[in-house]
């Protein structure tokens, strides 16, 4: 007898989404992907996906069967994930609000802190942090360079339905998270070094960490929301893979400055050519999500009175880039 699945959709098709299509193909879970336009639905039906993870095999994708134009949808769905930057994240909540059942929830695999755009949704919502690393290469084919991990929570606290496991992995890791938020914090930290801090120099990781003063850059950035995260009395939860912000950032818990220093170093030689996202929208000339990362890291310092110059110099060095364009 085959599994009941619960009905999945998914609205905007980037390196993360296509990730998590990836695992679904593999794991033959149903589901639907939800296109806003004609046009991004006649090009998926004619061009598959290019998929590489990271063992290296290469998995063609094709969605034809898979595909629907939203405004001619008539299902709804038990769960819809978002695919979308936090930019327009509320225009995609608002355009696919009709096509979630009154019990359905959304997912959110953005990153920052997303869930606080929906304060008066936050029962309809899971969280999804994610640890993996997936580019769009120049072919536009996709490179997943680590296996990473799906966190899955609910600002409430509510314990999910463990099927997630079985529909991700082994693909996916999953972990069902009663602590969102100190997930959150987390990957906020380790986003604000990696793309904000890479995107207000515009270079690869190799070239930012490699470099002496880079990585004291990176450490007073980790030290400015490690302070943030005590003074909230937000508990770090460390994305598996990642490594914690608690032991890189300055005061009670830290390594010593030669290890982390050396931490960050090995990390510029493990990842050396990798652009990662918001420096890859530099590359494009296109907006970043610069406000949603180190700048929600101002954002919270400034309600809590607390001062934070390197995230804020971050914030406005990536802005004054995208002014250029």
């Amino acid at each position: 007898m085959k599994p009941l699945y619960p009905s999945i959709a998914i609205c905007g098709i980037g390196s993360v989404t296509v990730t998590i299509i990836h695992a679904f193909h593999q794991n033959n879970v149903p589901f639907k992907v939800l296109c806003k336009d004609l046009t991004r639905l006649e090009w998926l039906q004619k061009n598959p996906i290019q998929f590489q993870g990271p063992n290296g095999k290469t998995t063609t994708i094709r969605l034809t069967n898979h595909l629907l134009l939203l405004s001619d949808t008539k299902k709804t769905y038990d769960y819809i994930i978002l695919g979308c930057k936090n930019q327009i994240l509320p225009e995609y909540v608002n355009i696919t609000k009709q096509y979630l059942k009154p019990e359905g929830k959304w997912i959110l695999i953005q990153n920052g802190l997303p869930e606080g755009q929906f304060f008066s949704l936050k029962n309809q919502i899971i969280g999804g942090v994610v640890g993996w690393n997936t580019q769009t290469l120049e072919d536009g084919s996709y490179f997943q360079s680590n296996h990473g991990s799906l966190v899955l929570g609910e600002s409430n606290k509510n314990k999910l339905e463990p099927f997630w496991k079985t529909y991700l992995e082994p693909w996916i890791s999953v972990v069902l998270t009663e602590d969102l938020l100190g997930y959150r914090w987390h990957k906020l930290g380790i986003n604000s070094i990696i793309n904000g801090l890479a995107a207000s120099k515009q270079m690869s990781l190799g070239e930012l960490f490699l470099k002496k003063s880079g990585r004291m850059e990176a450490i007073q950035i980790l030290s400015e929301i490690k302070h943030i995260m005590q003074k909230l009395n937000i508990k770090e939860q460390v994305v598996p893979g990642s490594f914690p912000i608690q032991k890189l950032g300055d005061g009670d818990g830290a390594l010593p400055l030669w290890l982390r220093h050396l931490i960050l170093f090995f990390l510029g030689i493990k990842y050396f050519k990798i652009r990662t996202s918001m420096v890859q929208d530099l590359d494009q000339k296109r907006k970043t999500e610069i406000n949603f990362i180190n700048g929600e890291v101002v954002r919270v310092a400034k309600e809590n009175g607390i001062l934070v110059p390197a995230n804020e110099t971050v914030v406005e060095k990536v802005l004054r880039i995208e002014t250029s364009f």
